[in-house]
This record gives structure tokens, C-alpha cells and sequence, in this order.
């Protein structure tokens, strides 16, 4: 079978959100037809985008790998629809994480004060979306600090330190701080290989003289918290997305390592839409202020 347009909504749709039932309550579907659409746009790919377990969807490399290609085709095609209806939408970008849990509850809120604005949500890596914020493509994003681009304005979100994430009964949720000499003990699910982040954290074991036995590597931390979540190992994250990403079931605690995060919000300096701008900053000011904020290892600073 051919694809659709209203499969890629549905892929993008699951990607932003999560879950089939929120997935379908973003497209005013029914759960079912979610879960049809994603089944028949594997079927014409001849490929598996998800791993189902325990009532679940976990997105696979395949599913991260076609996302980009899939935001690339829905933005053209909204911006065809779009056109004449009003003006362009006002356009958010971000990696997965932070639209899922920074972006989301912030957009909830602008809408709540701008009941008539269209926003159009990008899925984008941090260099993606430093480079379509200099080039106008969208009216404001998330990346991580230095922000150096003559096209762009940054203001600092959130100073964080870094967190280690292990399920709420695991035998270090009892420790108040970990070091990497508690960590090393455990399996380690690790993000981001040959990224900055990633080499400070090997360079940490290096220098305590410990080789941790890394059982999964991946590039997202929901994807590693997922894992956690399963027992597979514990995980290492900025605690932005560390805090977000803890719940009932998951738990952080203060790593003590000098790994440091600062994350900037970002707009073109030419824009026309400053209001805007400032009034979903100070949305994401207050998520962000609720995550860090909260009890369990998070720190602002």
C-alpha cells in the first residue's frame, strides 16, 4: 500500500506524544486508528518503527532515523495549507524530549492566553534547530548553551547539574549524592557517544581509574529512561530532562561530577513576532521552574 499524508501525521503525531491515546487525542482520532496508521505505514515501509511490550510503544532507531524526513514533508505540506488561512503558524522547535516535556506543557498555556494562534511544533536535534531559528524557519527554540550565531538572540533558560536515573526501589535511590564509583557498580545505559556530554562522563570514569560495564548506548533520554524503567540498567542525564522524565516509578539523584548543563531559548534577532516570543518564554521559564524545581536530585543554578 502507498503512503499517506495522514500516516506521517500519525508517526509525528506518536513520536511528539508518547502514546497512541495521546497521540489520537492530539489528531482528534480514535486510538484504534492510530494504531492502524502506524501499522499499515510499517507495512509499506517493510520495517518495524516501534518494539510493543507491555501495552507500550518504544520508538527504534528506524523510527528516530525517519522523523526528520517525516517533519520535513508535514511542515511543506502545512505550510500549504496554512497559506491564506490567516498567516503562518508560529513555529516551536526542539529535540523530542523538550517538546514532549518542556514545549508541551508551555504550548498548552500560550494557547490558553492566544485561543486563535496555529503553532506548528519542529522535532529537531540542537544544531537543527540553531540553524532553522538563524534562518527564520522558526520564531523560537531550544538548544544547549554556547549559542554563537550573528541571526540569533539567546537568552539562558537553566543551569543544571547532571543526574543519575534509576528505578524508585533500585539499591542507590537510598544515596542522597552519587559518584562514579557507586555508578560503575551497576549496569549503565549511556547517551550520546562522541558527544560532549558523553566524553566528560567517560572522561569522569577515566580519571576515578573505572571502566563501568555499558550495556546500552542510545541518543535520547526518554529512550534510556524507558530502559531503566525495565531493569536493563541505570542511566546518566542533564537534569532537566532527568527531573521530567522521573515519575512514580523512577527516581534521580545529584551526580557528582563537574558536568554542567546550560540550556538557552532562541529566537532570530529579525522577528516579527516578539510578543510571542516573550510570552512562550516566560511559559517555558515557569515549566522549566516546576521540573528543576522539584524534589529528587534536579538542581537549578
Amino acid at each position: 500500500m502507498s503512503i499517506e499524508v495522514r500516516h506521517l501525521r500519525a508517526f509525528r503525531a506518536l513520536m511528539q506524544h508518547g502514546s497512541t491515546v495521546a497521540a489520537a487525542q492530539a489528531l482528534a482520532i480514535s486510538q484504534p486508528s492510530v494504531s492502524r496508521l502506524l501499522a499499515e505505514l510499517e507495512a509499506a515501509r517493510r520495517e518495524t518503527l516501534f518494539d510493543r511490550a507491555n501495552g507500550r510503544l518504544v520508538a527504534r532507531a528506524a523510527a528516530e532515523m525517519l522523523l526528520p524526513e517525516v517533519e520535513g514533508l508535514l511542515s511543506g505540506m502545512d505550510a500549504l495549507e496554512t497559506n491564506g488561512a490567516g498567516g503562518p503558524p508560529f513555529v516551536v522547535a526542539a529535540p523530542n524530549g523538550i517538546v514532549r516535556r518542556v514545549f508541551a506543557p508551555a504550548i498548552d498555556r500560550l494557547l490558553a492566553d492566544h485561543r486563535d494562534l496555529r503553532i506548528a511544533v519542529e522535532i529537531m536535534s540542537y544544531h537543527e534547530t540553531l540553524n532553522a531559528v538563524a534562518m527564520g524557519r522558526a520564531d523560537v527554540g531550544l538548544v544547549k548553551a554556547p549559542v554563537e550565531h550573528p541571526a540569533v538572540g539567546a537568552s539562558v533558560l537553566a543551569r543544571v547539574g547532571t543526574d543519575v536515573i534509576m528505578p524508585a526501589d533500585h539499591p542507590l535511590a537510598s544515596a542522597r549524592r552519587l559518584d562514579p564509583f557507586d555508578v560503575a557498580r551497576f549496569p549503565l545505559i549511556l547517551l550520546g557517544r562522541n558527544r560532549p556530554f558523553r566524553v566528560q562522563l567517560d572522561q569522569a570514569f577515566e580519571q576515578a581509574r573505572l571502566r563501568p560495564r555499558i550495556v546500552v548506548e542510545t541518543q535520547a533520554v526518554a529512550a534510556a529512561c524507558e530502559l531503566v524503567a525495565r531493569g536493563i540498567g541505570v542511566t546518566i542525564a542533564n537534569a532537566l530532562l532527568a527531573r521530567a522524565e522521573a515519575g512514580e516509578s523512577l527516581v534521580t539523584r545529584p551526580f557528582d561530577v563537574p558536568v554542567d548543563h546550560a540550556f538557552c531559548l532562541i529566537h532570530p534577532l529579525r522577528t516579527t513576532k516578539k510578543s510571542l516570543v516573550q510570552a512562550f518564554d516566560a511559559h517555558v521559564r515557569t515549566v522549566v521552574g516546576e521540573i528543576v524545581g522539584a524534589s529528587g536530585g534536579a538542581r537549578a543554578r
